[in-house]
């Protein structure tokens, strides 16, 4: 089975893709570090040394980086099984290369126009999956207006701001699961849990201390819902969203039909010039 994540180097999606070699699938591991790849591909080679993993450069802040990984699967003539939006930001407030607020940009519109791009391949592979790494802090916002996605964060730790592109992809889920150009592909969006992770890198420090709390799950204890997600053959319903490797409920914004497919539009206009 050929899976490819992003943002694999730390963290649920460094413990995910060593689950999933443990697994006997074979890895393209699109990640901004080629270093810190490169020692998790070593780390692989010994635990899993009958299955490849490869290394893909990746800017998620980058539309251009975004098409160029892609465009590198995609010559490789291989089929895709599985893909994983793993990869995510939180506490930058800055804007990306083509002006939109970080967390959006990179949490949001690098997964989907990767997405969309994968898409003939996702679609010629029977049984495919596309899991997007959401979270329950899409609870905590509200729906900003398309005109603030170009503006820097403003909220504390921009918070608000990773709160939103949560929800957003969890409505990128909810809208595969109904177009007709994904018939055929399983599409599953989730929450793995409050992370003790280098997410919280860009925090503040006092609370960046919150992520010492015994509250908080490891990195290993939250992939568990990612690789529930990618292996369950149970017939659970197309666009669902886990928490615990369990179907949970998602905010009544998020259940907003009209904003999620406002949310497609949108977004296909603003990776236009990268398709």
């Amino acid at each position: 089975m050929n899976v490819l994540i992003t943002g694999s180097t730390s963290g649920i999606g460094r413990e995910t893709a060593i689950g999933l070699a443990l697994q006997n699938c074979n890895l393209f591991l699109a990640n901004r570090s080629q270093e810190k790849t490169a020692e998790l591909i070593a780390h692989l080679a010994q635990i899993a040394a009958h299955r490849q993993a490869h290394f893909i450069p990746l800017e998620l802040d980058r539309l251009s980086s975004v098409k160029s990984v892609a465009s590198h699967f995609l010559s490789l003539g291989e089929p895709l099984d599985l893909l994983i939006n793993n990869a995510g930001v939180l506490g930058e407030k800055s804007l990306t290369q083509e002006g939109f607020e970080s967390a959006f940009g990179t949490n949001h519109l690098g997964h989907f126009l990767l997405t969309q791009l994968l898409q003939p391949v996702l679609a010629k592979t029977p049984g495919a999956r596309i899991i997007n790494v959401a979270s329950n802090a899409h609870w905590k916002c509200q729906f900003p207006g398309w005109d603030q996605l170009r503006t820097k964060a403003t909220s504390v730790s921009a918070f608000t701001e990773y709160g939103f592109s949560k929800l957003a992809n969890i409505w990128h889920i909810n809208e595969i699961a109904k177009r007709p150009e994904y018939q055929g592909i399983t599409a599953y969006s989730l929450h793995p849990g409050v992370i003790r992770s280098s997410l919280w890198r860009h925090v503040p420090g006092p609370l960046k201390a919150l992520t010492w709390l015994p509250i908080l799950k490891t990195p290993k204890a939250g992939a568990r819902t990612t690789l529930f997600c990618a292996q369950t053959q149970e017939p659970f319903s197309n666009g669902q969203y886990f928490s615990d490797s369990k179907p949970a409920k998602t905010s009544p914004l998020a259940r907003n039909a009209n904003l999620q497919k406002e949310l497609w539009e949108y977004s296909v206009e603003a990776v236009q010039a990268y398709t």
